[in-house]
């Protein structure tokens, strides 16, 4: 079976429950972390993945560790920090279900992570290693996340790369712009969003903005999400579009890990190299991994909300192009 190693932060989304007797909003604790989320997609989907990444030596790493592990993610590789904390995030809903951030991470373990700690292994015997940017945001994390990279790049591995940009965890927009592009020179495949698009190229349409990514970087495979409106790919110099699956929208947490990892999944399920895929197969995968994204918006939380693949492919008879 094809094994995808996702690197990177794993923390608490405190998430919005509903009011107490007392009129007070009470928050629910659910794992999450755009790269744990990810690997848990990846092993929904019919692939092994293992999670890289450091928690604290605390009851919030205990509990991702152990749901991690609960998913089928393969949790050898972690690392447990006793002097920092596990990160935590609290969630904000609008009336749409968008969701914005307010993070407990200043340092978070997560942001701590060294080489040192990290056993290779994982790295060697995986077939796609996975990166986002959130643990480029400080040090010695951004170190360690490029050290990685680059040795997956020497081991020949597919690499794939998700900005999930985060601006309020960054000192600025020029540093996360500098930092997130240093990160594309790597990746074989790019997954980002519509607003990640305009923010690190200033493009007017989507197309272009990939088109100019794409030019820049040399990037092999762009994904383009744009929520309810669906998502695009470029490759072999063709812009796709997929369209949205019809779902109601309660919480749009992790969405973008479960299209990603939906599509990774299927990607090295079919045993082609990037080059070898045709158009039609690029469309029929963003087909799916629209599915698993829209149901993770129907659902609150991250890693609670993620589908499996037969979950999607009820979806998309639901809704048939």
């Amino acid at each position: 079976m094809m094994k995808i190693c996702s690197f990177g932060e794993t923390l608490i989304d405190f998430s919005p429950l509903g009011v107490s007797d007392n009129g007070n909003l009470i928050f629910e604790r659910n794992p999450g972390g755009a790269p744990a989320n990810l690997a848990v997609s990846v092993v929904k989907h019919g692939c092994e993945a293992s999670f890289v990444g450091e928690i604290g030596e605390d009851i919030f790493g205990d509990f991702l560790r152990e749901t991690l592990k609960r998913e089928g993610v393969d949790t050898q590789y972690m690392v447990v920090n006793p002097r920092y904390k596990t990160t935590l995030a609290f969630v904000q809903l609008d009336a749409q279900g968008e969701r914005s951030f307010c993070f407990y991470r200043n340092p978070g373990a997560d942001t701590m992570i060294e080489t040192r700690d990290v056993n290779f292994q994982a790295i060697d015997e995986c077939d796609l290693f996975h990166y986002g940017s959130v643990s480029m945001t400080n040090n010695p994390a951004r170190i360690t996340t490029f050290e990685l990279v680059r040795y997956a790049r020497q081991k020949g591995k597919l690499i794939s790369f998700d900005p999930n940009l985060r601006k309020p965890l960054w000192n600025d927009e020029k540093e996360a712009r500098r930092e997130i592009c240093h990160g594309m020179e790597y990746c074989d495949i790019l997954k980002v969003a519509d607003d990640e698009l305009a923010f690190l190229t200033g493009c007017s349409t989507l197309e272009q903005g990939a088109r100019e990514l794409q030019k820049q970087y040399g990037i092999p495979l762009i994904l383009v999400t744009e929520g309810g409106k669906g998502s695009h790919a470029l490759i072999h110099d063709y812009f796709i579009d997929a369209a949205a699956c019809n779902v109601e929208v309660v919480d749009t947490t992790g969405a973008g890990d479960g299209f990603f990892g939906c599509f990774l999944a299927s990607l090295l399920k079919s045993g082609k190299t990037l080059a070898e895929l045709t158009g039609d197969e690029v469309y029929q995968m963003l087909r799916l991994a629209n599915a698993a994204g829209a149901l993770a918006v129907t659902r609150k939380g991250a890693i609670p909300a993620l589908a499996t693949t037969a979950e999607a492919l009820a979806l998309l008879e639901q809704n048939p192009q």
